[in-house]
Order: C-alpha cells, then structure tokens, then sequence
C-alpha cells in the first residue's frame, strides 16, 4: 500500500466518521436571509438557494434574527395609512420558506427577537399602562409565557425588556463615575463656551462635527465630536461664494451659537 492511497483512506475515514448532524450545520449556517435592493425579503433553503417570502412595502418594520436565518415582518395594517395605524400582526419567515403568524389581542407596540431568533417577545396594548408582554416560540408560534405590564419596568423577566431598558440597566453606576461624567460634562461646557460670534465656520471644528438631517447655509446644527447627542443650532452669516453649497464656506463668519442642548441623533 502506497503512501497516498493510504493518506487519501484515512481522509475518507475521517469524513465517514463525523456525525452527520454536525456536518450539515456547518454546511447550514453558510446560508442566510437577505433583504435586496428592491425590498424582497428572502429566507434560505436547506440546498442555499432563496426562497422569497414577502416584499418590505409589506411591512412597517422588518429586521433579521442574530441566527441570520429568521425574519420578523410586523405587517402593514392598511397599506394607505402606512406606519399611522398599529399593526395587529407579526409575521415570522423561518428557513424552507416556513411562515408563522402571530397576532395578539391588542396592537402591537414593540417586538424584538429572543434567544438568536429562536423565540420572539411582543408587547401589544391599547391603552397606557395596560399592555401584554407575550413570548412566543418562532418555529411554531406557539404562546410561551405571557404577563401584564407591571407598575415598575424592572421587575420584567430578562425577554420583555427592550434593547434600550437592557441598555440602561447596563450602564455601570457609582458615586466615582458620577463624578468622572461630571467632570467630563464640564469640560465639554467649556469647549463649547470658545466658540463665539465673529469666528469662522471652521473653527466650529475643533468641538463639532455636522449632523444628517435638514440644514441649510445660513443655519445649521452642530453635535459635540465626543457625543452626537449633545447638539448647538449654528447661524451663518455667508461670506461671497457662488459655489459653496448648502455646507457653506468654511470663512463663513458665525452669527450666533445656542446654548448646548441635548437630543437624539438625526440621520439623512
């Protein structure tokens, strides 16, 4: 027996003997939803090849679970009112072009995948204070756990709270970091305090950068280059230009600067 016959048999051992589940999973997970450029919403087959399960004018929201292979479409309640009314569906498209279909009892208010798309969390409600938090398994839509909004937000299990509580909760707390952040906010304070009328666009710069979102020559609206959420409103007085554009001139002398303020970020 020769040494490559023999170096090409062990190879084929080796195949032969890797547990057939395992073997499909890595091949699985090469495959995922994707969204086009047209707004076709597309799940995998078992053989990789798309299968399409709905478009996004369908939807008023639609995003992929972190298993790339789960899609969430909250489904357009009347097409001719667009995101105005609540919708009253969740949509779920698995892989194999599998649909499930959950629909609470109340509109839906927020929803978020749980567990990498294996469950799906939906708070629906109809009046303030009164909603459901349900939890629901992605491959059957079946009911898992269901609870009444509580008085205080923080006593929900783990799968009902929203990114942005979860983020919260997460923000490390302690009377030497409240006094790093105040430090910090005064510094900010003063960077912004240099800026003052008579100065040129560019020297905005050096505290600022500029934000998406409507802006014109004569007026614009700056964020802090540490924190886009901490923002000042910027009037222009233009310096001759035919070509600068509604970005300006960066000659052009500052009018006047607002206080700082504080607001969430705005993208074009």
């Amino acid at each position: 027996m020769n040494k490559s016959f023999f170096n090409t048999l062990l190879v084929s051992l080796a195949l032969a003997s890797t547990p057939q589940p395992l073997r499909a999973q890595q091949f699985e997970y090469a495959k995922q939803a994707e969204f086009d450029d047209k707004g076709n919403i597309y799940v995998s087959s078992d053989q990789g090849k798309l299968i399409w399960m709905a478009n996004t004018k369908h939807c008023s929201e639609a995003r992929v679970a972190n298993d790339q292979q789960t899609v969430g479409c909250l489904v357009v309640s009347d097409p001719a009112l667009g995101n105005s009314v609540p919708s009253i569906q969740l949509e779920i498209y698995r892989k194999g072009g599998y649909k499930e279909i959950i629909q609470p009892e109340a509109p839906i208010l927020e929803w978020h995948f749980w567990k990498d798309g294996q469950e799906v969390a939906v708070f629906s409600s109809i009046q303030k204070h009164s909603g459901t938090f349900s939890l629901y398994d992605t491959r059957t839509g079946r009911l898992i756990e269901k609870l009444a909004e509580p008085s205080n937000a923080s006593l929900l299990p783990q799968w009902a709270k929203d990114q942005a509580q979860i983020q919260d909760e997460s923000v490390p707390m302690s009377a030497t970091l409240n006094e790093e952040r105040m430090k910090w906010i005064g510094k900010v304070l003063r960077q912004i305090g240099t800026i003052e009328p008579g100065m040129r666009r560019k020297d905005l710069f050096t505290v600022f950068k500029t934000e998406g979102g409507l802006s014109f020559r004569t007026q614009q609206t700056y964020v802090h280059i540490e924190c886009p959420y901490i923002k000042v409103n910027v009037r222009f007085k233009p310096v001759d230009s035919e070509n600068a554009g509604v970005d300006g001139d960066p000659n052009d002398v500052i009018e006047s600067i607002s206080q700082p303020y504080l607001a969430w970020s705005v993208m074009d």
